[in-house]
């Protein structure tokens, strides 16, 4: 009896203090106001990710593996063998999902069909976030804020844009905040178990958050915490069987010294500015200036715990040894250290999705920080958050153009498949290879499969 009346408890700390309630929604907006408010906001966060490479970069393009392992897989095998087969060990099931339903549309269009879908399941990663986060982050302006850093993220660079192959990275914060979040319906908890479910079975750095899952088991009252649960785990040994199968030996890790020096750079300076405005003050000012951040991002933290609750300091001991786990543990297992590495005077976006959601991480323990403090006499708690919401906005503005375009649009879809189809037609070849971006990549396919193909 003893023992179950510990468990009890421990279940009611759980419940306070990591996966509360959200409040009541305060707004009398009917369902259809609100519905068609989402809508709206999601048509902005994907005309933002498309513009933000233009037009003619993320609806004219397909970006390495888009191409070449998720489209070529859509056109040239079947439904099922193409979901199932690994990629560099592990299914990647939202990416083949996307190209399935691109080689569904004509081949000229395939490469916008990819970008589309990409954008919108981003969008969705943010709605997410939006409800999923209220238990924590009741403050409209953070929450926002938080929202708009995931939907456009500043430290992810141009490989993470309009991409499917990177479309699981910001389905992996999601799936942070849907293991935290407690839905008021099971309409709800089932559309938080289904992404769950794809974000899983599309990025094996799902299994950063398993201590997070654990906890949420145990804390399960009800059908709708049964089904999130139930989601990642389901998923979970599924990912796990296909990549015990695959029998991939994946890349020989390397562990560096530069590790911790990349994660101020990358993870410290990207919560604070983004890439475009920390990597600018990284060339310009060096050490200083990030040894001089870092001991003001510590001070920070160490005052929001010390003035925090304790669903702050709970939140807290969850999302910081996961952000440092994932970003040292990644880089360590994918040997990009040296890749990553900012020399002096130089900064770069190479390898940026590792930064994604460890950066988020930061962001949203500072936002919890933040609104939980204990006030006092004079307090401005107010300020506090409108300025760290304002530094988000900040750097997500700034890091909005994402650079070098060319790299991410050259070559152009339609011209490739234009002249592939000529070469089909000159040179009486079977089969042609398309080139894609970046220069290495390409879509193999029959010269019958070509829009011309019937004309020759």
């Amino acid at each position: 009896m003893a023992l179950r009346d510990r468990a009890e408890e421990g279940r009611r700390l759980l419940d306070r203090y990591l996966f509360p309630e959200p409040a009541p929604p305060t707004s009398a907006a009917a369902a259809w106001e609100k519905a068609g408010l989402a809508v709206a906001l999601l048509a902005l966060g994907i005309v933002l990710q498309l513009a933000r490479i233009g037009p003619a970069a993320s609806l004219n393009s397909l970006w390495a593996e888009d191409g070449q392992i998720f489209l070529q897989g859509a056109l040239t095998q079947g439904f099922g063998d193409a979901l199932g087969s690994e990629y560099s060990g592990y299914l990647v099931v939202v990416p083949r999902l996307i190209a399935e339903v691109a080689a569904l549309v004509p081949l000229e269009g395939a490469a916008a069909a990819v970008a589309l879908l990409s954008a919108v399941l981003v969008a969705l990663c943010g709605l997410a976030v939006w409800h999923a986060a209220a238990g924590h982050i009741a403050d409209p302006y953070l929450r926002g804020a938080l929202v708009l850093a995931t939907v456009l993220t500043p430290v992810g660079g141009l490989e993470s844009i309009d991409s499917a192959s990177y479309a699981s990275w910001y389905m992996l914060f999601a799936l942070f905040w849907i293991l935290l979040w407690r839905p008021r319906t099971l309409a709800g908890s089932i559309w938080g178990g289904a992404l769950i479910a794809l974000a899983v079975l599309s990025n094996p750095g799902s299994w950063f958050f398993l201590p997070l899952a654990i906890l949420r088991a145990f804390a399960v009252r009800d059908r709708r915490d049964a089904t999130i649960v139930g989601a990642y785990f389901a998923a979970s040994a599924i990912q796990l069987s296909a990549m015990l199968r695959s029998g991939y030996e994946g890349v020989e890790p390397l562990w560096s010294a530069e590790i911790g020096a990349v994660f101020l750079q990358r993870v410290v300076d990207g919560a604070a500015f983004g890439l475009r405005l920390g990597g600018g003050a990284w060339e310009v000012l060096g050490w200083p200036f990030l040894i001089a951040l870092t001991a003001a991002v510590a001070a920070g933290f160490a005052f929001g715990l010390r003035r925090g609750d304790g669903r702050a300091r709970a939140f807290a001991l969850v999302a910081l040894p996961t952000a440092v786990g994932m970003f040292v543990l990644s880089v360590y297992q994918r040997a990009v250290g040296p890749d990553m590495l900012w020399t002096e005077g130089m900064a770069n976006g190479s390898g940026g999705r590792y930064a994604i959601v460890p950066v988020l991480l930061v962001l949203s323990t500072a936002m919890v920080l933040v609104e939980r403090h204990r006030p006092r006499a004079g307090d401005a708690g107010k300020w506090i958050s409108l300025g760290l919401a304002g530094l988000v906005l900040l750097s997500v503005a700034v890091s909005y153009p994402a650079g070098d375009t060319a790299v991410r649009g050259t070559p152009a879809w339609d011209d490739a498949i234009d002249a592939a189809a000529a070469s089909c037609a000159s040179e009486g070849v079977p089969a042609v290879a398309i080139p894609t971006s970046p220069p290495g990549f390409q879509v193999a396919l029959p010269c019958s499969e070509l829009p011309a193909g019937s004309e020759r």
